[in-house]
């Protein structure tokens, strides 16, 4: 049937209109008739029937996929390697002799290998979206409602000849994958991964985020698959193309293993074999000794902090935005933070007096409470006691893994793993919060001191049996520091995301700081509501 729709005056305007709309709406039919209008759990239902049943998805421990690859525009050949094991690893490798493509995460933390031939490990938003892609493969989408997988209906398509569901997924924070699914198969036949996108709080800090490894992709992986056929009775593709980086590869599967035996060392970061390599726990308990040393050098000096902060609601929507810039000052073992400026505009008049005499008051307390420590022995041990205890926590309830020697920023580090230690039962709160904890962290050796730490709760944290407070699996942390005058490494940047309950109320916060212009004062002067006053301010 074909519809004309004529428009010979302009006042002919609402007819025209109307005809529109019933076209609309035939056409609307039309379509509803031929696809039936879908929601992303019953699409899921669907392909996990499809698949072998949503129980066999579930009990799969293990998955081996190796192939055959060739890249088109070279016409070379390769291989190509996909494994995981539940609940969270994952290791990609593609190889064209002499070059191997790696991306791994091993349940702490994600590492890579390219064409410059040094594995390194991954950071930033590269590392979450590896982190989110081992708990996706390895889910199988059998449980996305639990794993809290946002899955949208963006409609009907085209893929290769054939309609196709379309579902975005989000994975992690920035993190999506768009999904194809048959309509008539209800298989998967496409798979994107856009590159990942960050809030405007974490775009505006990608430089910060990312100080080592290589960058992430700049374009879309897109994997279509064919072929499918029952592997211990589920069903496997046989064929698949993958468009990565600027290449097609097509790759024919020559091996599929379901719960295979996997060795945890395949997703571990490469060992180098050249020198070798301190005892972790040692070294974490050298660093807690030479943090005495660290803080004071750290009461000589004040900085410049820049604090942005953004709050969203349940649906990812910013809710606020706000930065903050101070001057920061040490006494003692406190930081004392002096307000200097609100979203971009300088305090003034009332605001500043203010803001000037809350600082010189908080100031001289803290010097305060520094003279009583200082005057009283057992004070200072009990403090110097509840700070050992911090780092015995730490070493009790974790277990450390896989430590390597990386470059950062030039300098060289050892890098090593932690993750909760199954063996060990906590005795109290902090052990609890501490053993939900996994990671990565970056050690100076020679200096004895973090040069970055990047954490993630692997459970949610409850307080009080959750009634007073939790914090959500997912949240995590990046703390970064950097050497100054080469002298010592002082804190440069930090960046948190949390979704929490506090009492009745939930709070879903990203923060971002940066510290800046490290200078040289002395707190000894007795400070009124200006600055203190710097002594070598060039250092």
């Amino acid at each position: 049937m074909k519809l004309r729709l004529h428009n010979r005056k302009r006042n002919d305007g609402v007819t025209t209109a109307i005809c529109r709309l019933c076209f609309l709406t035939v056409l609307s039919v039309a379509v509803s008739s031929t696809c039936p209008a879908q929601t992303p759990q019953k699409i899921i239902d669907d392909y996990l029937r499809a698949e072998g049943g949503a129980k066999a998805l579930a009990n799969i421990r293990s998955l081996s996929i190796a192939g055959s690859l060739r890249e088109e525009s070279t016409d070379t050949n390769g291989s190509y390697s996909l494994i995981t094991k539940a609940p969270n690893k994952v290791y990609s490798e593609i190889v064209i002799e002499p070059q191997r493509t790696i991306a791994a995460y091993n349940g702490m933390s994600a590492w890579g290998q390219d064409s410059s031939g040094a594995p390194h490990t991954l950071t930033g938003m590269e590392a979450a979206e590896w982190e989110a892609t081992s708990r996706y493969l390895n889910g199988h989408l059998t449980s996305a409602k639990k794993d809290k997988l946002g899955a949208r209906f963006a409609g009907v398509e085209n893929v290769r000849g054939r309609q196709a569901y379309h579902l975005e997924f989000s994975l992690a924070s920035g993190v999506t994958r768009e999904v194809f699914f048959d309509t008539q198969t209800h298989l998967i036949v496409r798979e994107i991964v856009p590159v990942p996108e960050p809030s405007p709080l974490a775009a505006s800090a990608k430089a910060g985020s990312q100080p080592g490894g290589a960058p992430a992709a700049e374009a879309a992986e897109e994997i279509d698959y064919f072929d499918y056929k029952p592997v211990s009775g589920i069903l496997e593709p046989n064929r698949i193309e993958l468009h990565r980086g600027g290449h097609v590869y097509q790759i024919t599967v020559t091996r599929v293993e379901i719960n295979a035996p996997v060795q945890d060392s395949i997703f571990d970061f490469p060992r180098a074999e050249d020198r070798p390599l301190p005892d972790v726990a040692k070294l974490l308990l050298d660093i807690d000794k030479n943090q005495k040393t660290v803080d004071e050098i750290l009461k000589k000096y004040t900085c410049h902090l820049t604090e942005e902060e953004e709050k969203t609601d349940s649906n990812g929507q910013v809710t606020s935005h706000t930065v903050k810039e101070y001057d920061i000052f040490y006494v003692g073992d406190d930081e004392v933070r002096h307000l200097l400026a609100k979203d971009g505009k300088a305090l003034e008049g009332d605001e500043k007096k203010k803001e000037d005499e809350r600082f010189s008051k908080d100031f001289d307390e803290k010097k305060k409470k520094k003279a009583e420590l200082d005057n009283d022995p057992k004070k200072q041990a009990k403090q110097d006691q509840a700070e050992q205890a911090q780092i015995s926590d730490f070493l009790r309830a974790e277990r450390f893994t896989n430590p390597r020697r990386e470059l950062f920023r030039g300098q060289e580090v050892i890098v090593f793993d932690f993750g909760p230690n199954p063996d060990y039962k906590p005795k109290n709160l902090a052990e609890n919060i501490v053993q939900k904890l996994g990671g990565v962290l970056w050690v100076d050796e020679q200096a004895r001191d973090v040069a970055r730490l990047e954490a993630r709760f692997n459970d949610n944290v409850k307080i009080g049996g959750g009634i007073l407070a939790s914090l959500s699996k997912g949240s995590n942390l990046v703390f970064e520091q950097t050497m100054v005058n080469d002298e010592v490494w002082l804190p440069s940047y930090s960046e948190v995301h949390a979704a929490a309950r506090v009492v009745f109320f939930k709070v879903k916060a990203n923060e971002i700081d940066r510290y800046s212009d490290y200078k040289k004062f002395s707190s000894e002067v007795k400070l009124g509501v200006s600055t203190p006053v710097e002594t070598n301010p060039k250092q």
